[in-house]
């Protein structure tokens, strides 16, 4: 596999999740980081703080034409959510790989259209890349290799109320919060409401199960159809405990409506980021259940603990990258679960994030 040469792109790479992309690519690839924004000096201001030769750029990618900012690019890490998917195709068509952390399903779907034209101009497309969906997936194909058959997984995704989120990945949030979606039941979609539903989940350390509620992340219709499952669901729960029946109890009341109101919304954002109180753990966990390797009916479960959504995120971003930059390109439009083997890379990133904890599938009584 021969390294690729080139620029890295990284689109919203002042944010959150794009400065946790630029930290752990930048010593890896002096000279080679390029930060995109639309605010020139924010984006300059970080490049400095970074150095290791990183340069900052204005870029407003739905408004600007992106020739120049690709014509040296290798990768672009999409760290933004742009209006609409014609960037992307531009990255693709030029040859330039391309990794987005979105975890909008229209995104997605229409990513995957995409698949064709990568592959006739030998550029990969790396989907699903994130914590939920990104870790979720990975865990998800882990655990489920490992059975005989699988009859349902579940995945959790447990979140600190203590976390900094930036304003794109809060306005995502809020807008699923009590949404009707579609998971799969025995092979067939069904329709399901946000926070309507619990279920329970033991993360290590705790002692008792915690409840987690039904929550619109695409990695549960994703990998139904990417592993051939019949019944996947998703399910978020909180540190502390108490926040997540909270949020439930806010949901049956009717609280959902005051989120259409602009001052409501702008209100419960500006509350979310003044107040960090407790943990700011960020953990998954996969669940599933059937014919064991064994051959007996049971339980198989796997779960990754660390600190930081954003932080979680942009270290599995860079190492999509980093295997891209280091000649690994399959070419085509994949989610992270058809991209890479779970194992190496969960442990890849266990190596890189402070405090992280990956705990390989395991049967459970």
């Amino acid at each position: 596999m021969a390294a690729r040469k080139g620029s890295i792109v990284i689109v919203g790479g002042y944010g959150q999740v794009g400065q946790a992309v630029a930290r752990a690519l930048a010593p890896a690839f002096p000279g080679r980081v390029r930060i995109a924004g639309r605010t020139q000096a924010r984006a300059e201001s970080l490049a400095a703080t970074l150095g290791h030769g990183v340069r900052g750029l204005r870029f407003d990618v739905d408004t600007d034409a992106p020739e120049s900012l690709l014509a040296d690019a290798a990768v672009v890490v999409m760290c933004v959510d742009a209006k609409d998917v014609r960037f992307a195709e531009r990255c693709l068509r030029a040859g330039v790989d391309y990794v987005d952390v979105t975890a909008k399903q229209a995104s997605l779907d229409a990513f995957e259209g995409f698949d064709a034209l990568a592959r006739a101009s030998d550029s990969t497309a790396v989907l699903s890349v994130g914590v939920a969906p990104g870790m979720t997936n990975l865990l998800g194909a882990w655990v489920a290799s490992g059975m005989e058959s699988v009859e349902r997984l579940d995945l959790f995704l447990l979140m600190g109320a203590a976390d900094v989120h930036g304003a794109a990945a809060l306005e995502w949030t809020l807008d699923n919060l009590a949404v009707g979606f579609d998971v799969y039941r025995e092979g067939r979609l069904h329709r399901v409401q946000g926070f309507r539903e619990r279920a329970e989940v033991t993360f290590s350390g705790d002692s008792r199960p915690r409840g987690a509620w039904r929550f619109n992340f695409p990695d549960q219709r994703t990998l139904a159809r990417t592993l051939s499952l019949p019944t996947l669901s998703t399910w978020l729960c909180f540190e502390p405990p108490l926040l997540g029946s909270l949020v439930a109890l806010a949901v049956r009341l009717g609280a959902a409506r005051w989120l259409r109101v602009p001052w409501g919304r702008r209100a419960l954002i500006g509350l979310a980021n003044r107040v960090h109180a407790g943990s700011d753990v960020c953990g998954v966990l996969a669940r599933t259940e059937g014919v064991l390797a064994s051959g007996r009916r049971g339980v198989r479960e796997a779960s990754f603990e660390g600190r930081q959504e954003a932080v979680l995120t942009g270290e599995v971003a860079a190492e999509v990258a980093r295997a891209l930059l280091t000649g690994y390109r399959p070419g085509g439009a994949l989610h992270l679960e058809q991209f890479a083997a779970p194992e190496v890379l969960l442990r890849r990133i266990e190596a890189r994030a402070p405090g992280a904890r990956l705990r390989p599938p395991s049967d459970v009584a």
